[in-house]
Parts: structure tokens; C-alpha cells; sequence
């Protein structure tokens, strides 16, 4: 379910996020250097304000969860995985954030022990999920779904 292109794609996306986070801080941060050098303590003062707000907002809300995206990429290559058999019997519609990524819960009736179990299913993968009333056996990492084999 997960190949290299995932991976090609998040570091594309953080290379986009630093090619344009990086130029409006090094403008901000010469104004404020303007500033100092000239002596205006008031553009001083709002280019340093600036560049720390432009700054702590271009991490947190773009930088920020495409690095712990990619952080989950790799842990979930490389972490240990277990398998479930069961049948699909909801996905949800609406995503949310869960460990760095966007997922969908999906709830499924284990074969076994006949209970009900939410595992996740990374929102951008949607559709590689079997139809709901369908058997399969899931591969997961944690509660995320590394693959999944229709029965």
C-alpha cells in the first residue's frame, strides 16, 4: 500500500515548504537588520516580531506535519506489524489527525473472536479499501494499516 512515491512525495512537499518559508524570513530578518542599521528602533522591533511570528507559523502549520508525516512514513516501513482478519464494517467519511497522519477509522468485525475493533487507514489511500461487508486480512502497524489482502 506504501511505496517510495509516498516518500518522494512528502520530501517534495518539504522542499516546496522550505523554498518558501526560507526567502520571507531572510526578508523579514534584513528589514529588522534595516532597522538596527539605520537606527529605527520601531522597524527593528516589528521586522524581529514579524519574523518570529512568520517564522513559529510557517513551522508549526506547514513545515511541522509534513516533517512528522514522513516521521511516520518511516516508522511504519521499518516498525514491527501484526495481522488481522475480519470483516470491513464502516469507514468513515470525515479524516482526522492521528500520529502525524490524516485517517479515516475504519471499523471491523474480527473473524476470531467475533469483536469490534477501529484500525486507521491513511486518508490518501481510500481508495485501496475493499467495499464495507468485505473479509480481509489487514497488516498493521500499531493501528494503522500497512496493507490489506481481500479474502
Amino acid at each position: 500500500m506504501y511505496s517510495e512515491d509516498d516518500f518522494r512525495l512528502i520530501d517534495r512537499r518539504i522542499a516546496r515548504c522550505r523554498a518558501a518559508l526560507i526567502p520571507v524570513l531572510i526578508a523579514l530578518a534584513a528589514l529588522a537588520a534595516l532597522g538596527y542599521v539605520r537606527r529605527m528602533k520601531w522597524l527593528a522591533v516589528g521586522g524581529l516580531v514579524t519574523l518570529a511570528a512568520a517564522a513559529c507559523f510557517g513551522i508549526a502549520f506547514f513545515l511541522w506535519p509534513c516533517l512528522r508525516y514522513r516521521g511516520f512514513l518511516r516508522d511504519m516501513q521499518e516498525g514491527l506489524s501484526r495481522e488481522m482478519t475480519g470483516r470491513v464494517v464502516s469507514v468513515a467519511d470525515a479524516p482526522e489527525p492521528q500520529d502525524g497522519a490524516r485517517v479515516l477509522p475504519v471499523h471491523i468485525l474480527l473473524t476470531e473472536e467475533q469483536d469490534e475493533r477501529i484500525i486507521y487507514l491513511n486518508a490518501s489511500k481510500r481508495d485501496k479499501m475493499p467495499p464495507v461487508g468485505t473479509e480481509a486480512r489487514f497488516k498493521l502497524y500499531g493501528r494503522h494499516i500497512r496493507e490489506i489482502f481481500t479474502i
